[in-house]
């Protein structure tokens, strides 16, 4: 039979197109399920230029650093409420990357991922910011999910790879150029095994504002960053310049979890912390995906289930507030809250309780009224003049002394 003849074959058999159609699928989900549990780990070597990071950021290599400015050293005192709460009250400067980015790109070493193959939304406040990223291969193969119960063991190490943080970033000018450090409070990698090296990092704005870059404060071997990301503003987000607002939940005695919201514009992010139970297994690992990994191997579901409990997510105000994207993709179309009270004459005495919680405010830059409209916001709102108010035609510059 010639090659025409057996594709004239192939095409008039259903069960042979059929066949064919499947083991088509089983290789590109094959493929798929090889990337994805591959995405973390390669997001490491991106960030690390391929594990080199440690060896470049070094004092003798002229880039020093304190224990202070490490990721996690305030996390690991437990006292970052009273730490950032200092910062907030100090800090009268706005930040040049206050805003809702995207990141299309993403460098380092010889590898690089986009926006093709990650959702990002990092939102950063003048003060507080939520960063989460999830990778946009594999997540049909987890579209069916809705809950942690629903998933296989091999679901459950794929749900694994993804990523979301959340803290304080400080702003300082070094060489004449804007230089942040992020300080993190929540972390879905981090398992209690500290980053060696800090979050810091340049700021290389585009005049207008809707583009950056991250340029790694070390530099490798040949005095060039080891690695750096492209940023770009989404829309709506009133270039930093309208609301702008930072809020943590406080502990307390019934919810122990820590947590975020910060707004800017018309977006928001949210983040809270991991529910343990106390009954989790000691595996020695040193990373999030390599303690799922043993606890599913292991047979401990539960285990797993309470690493993975970190609920992070996105949504815009102008929508009701409803959740568009999250790592619990089972959330995506709810309301972030039940309910929302604000009380206060001004600024300085506001207090913000939602879903009965209280949360302290780090930052807000518009009156208690209208906070209160804008976490009533349904879509209209009759004659309260939301687009200036979010978008920034009445917005103000951060005023601290406010705070």
């Amino acid at each position: 039979m010639t090659d025409e003849e057996l594709a004239q074959s192939h095409a008039a058999c259903p069960t042979t197109r059929s066949q064919s159609s499947s083991t088509i699928n089983k290789m590109t989900d094959a493929c798929e399920k090889e990337t994805i549990l591959d995405w973390t780990a390669k997001q490491g070597r991106v960030l690390t230029a391929d594990g080199k990071a440690t060896e470049f950021y070094t004092q003798e290599r002229g880039f020093p650093f304190q224990q202070d400015e490490l990721p996690h050293h305030h996390l690991m005192c437990s006292n970052t409420e009273s730490t950032f709460s200092s910062w907030a009250t100090e800090n009268r400067e706005k930040n040049p990357v206050c805003g809702v980015f995207s990141r299309p790109l993403f460098v380092g070493g010889f590898e690089h991922t986009t926006s093709h193959d990650e959702v990002v939304y990092n939102v950063q406040t003048n003060t507080l910011f939520i960063d989460m990223r999830i990778p946009r291969i594999g997540q049909k193969l987890l579209k069916e999910v809705k809950g942690f119960d629903d998933m296989s063991d091999e679901q459950m190490r794929m749900f694994a790879r993804r990523h979301a943080f959340a803290g304080y970033t400080r702003l300082q000018h070094e060489q004449n150029r804007p230089v942040c450090t992020r300080h993190h409070c929540i972390d879905w990698n981090f398992v209690g095994v500290p980053r060696p090296r800090p979050n810091k990092w340049f700021v290389d704005m585009q005049n207008d504002g809707s583009v950056w870059k991250e340029l790694s404060y070390a530099k490798d071997d040949h005095g060039q960053h080891y690695y750096w990301e492209q940023w770009i503003r989404y829309n709506r987000d009133g270039n930093g310049n309208g609301l702008v607002l930072a809020l943590r939940k406080e502990k307390t005695k019934s919810d122990s979890r820590d947590g975020i919201l910060v707004v800017v514009g018309d977006h928001f992010n949210y983040i809270l912390g991991r529910e343990m139970t106390g009954s989790e297994k000691d595996y020695g690992k040193s990373s999030t995906v390599d303690i799922i990994d043993a606890a599913i191997k292991a047979g401990d579901k539960r285990t797993a289930q309470s690493f993975l409990s970190i609920d992070a997510g996105h949504g815009l105000i102008s929508k009701g507030w409803v959740i568009d994207c999250a790592l619990w993709h089972w959330k995506e179309g709810s309301k972030l809250f039940d309910t929302v009270s604000v009380e206060g004459s001004d600024v300085n005495s506001l207090k913000v309780e939602i879903n009965k919680c209280p949360w302290k405010v780090y930052e807000c830059n518009i009156n208690p009224d209208d906070l209160q409209r804008i976490f009533q916001w349904t879509g209209t709102g009759g004659s309260f003049p939301y687009e200036s108010v979010v978008l920034g035609a009445i917005g103000k510059k951060r005023d601290a002394s406010s705070m």
